[in-house]
């Protein structure tokens, strides 16, 4: 992994700093493996049901076994030190562990993520898989498109700050942010 070069943005849209990257296609394509191995199993959904936890009025939330997933764990990690030391160089000293807990939520047409707050320090979201017919659906929108997006909310609204960051989904697209 260390010789491997990883690409990323960070937008500071509103008080706290959002890295942007992209999952390399080997961990989406595992994630999505493992993933769809537990759904497709009723007794492992049941036994990996992580709904409990969450906000979202979604049908199926499951925890993912990331450290089954070759270089994974070393991704999350490498592109968090990476975003952690360009915003607060304080925040994380150098050699400390990083813990991870990974989940997807398969969202299916009626389902919904309430806005919600994250009970962690640093929070990352990934989009694994886009249903076919998404660009159809965001396109019918006549203004201020946002079906299927993800927003990311901070500060107070005013004439001179923007509070929230919309952001289109595309597949592989992976964000970090601070949460606390």
């Amino acid at each position: 992994m260390a010789e491997e070069q990883i690409s990323f943005d960070i937008y500071q849209p509103f008080g706290p700093s959002v890295l942007k990257t992209k999952l390399p296609q080997l961990y989406v394509d595992a994630l999505n493996k493992q993933s769809d191995d537990i759904l497709n199993d009723e007794e492992k959904s049941k036994e990996r049901d992580w709904s409990h936890n969450l906000a979202g009025n979604v049908k199926k939330e499951i925890s993912i076994d990331h450290m089954a997933i070759n270089g994974l764990p070393e991704f999350l990690a490498t592109i968090s030190q990476e975003y952690t030391k360009r915003v607060l160089p304080e925040f994380l000293p150098e050699g400390t562990q990083i813990a991870f807990r990974v989940w997807t939520v398969s969202q299916w047409a009626g389902d919904f993520n309430p806005m919600h707050i994250h009970d962690s320090n640093l929070s990352g979201v990934c989009f694994l898989k886009i249903p076919p017919e998404f660009d159809k659906e965001y396109d019918k929108e006549d203004h201020h498109p946002t079906a299927g997006c993800l927003e990311f909310i901070g500060s107070i609204p005013n004439h001179f700050a923007r509070h929230s960051f919309l952001v289109k989904p595309e597949v592989g697209d992976f964000y970090i942010f601070l949460v606390g």
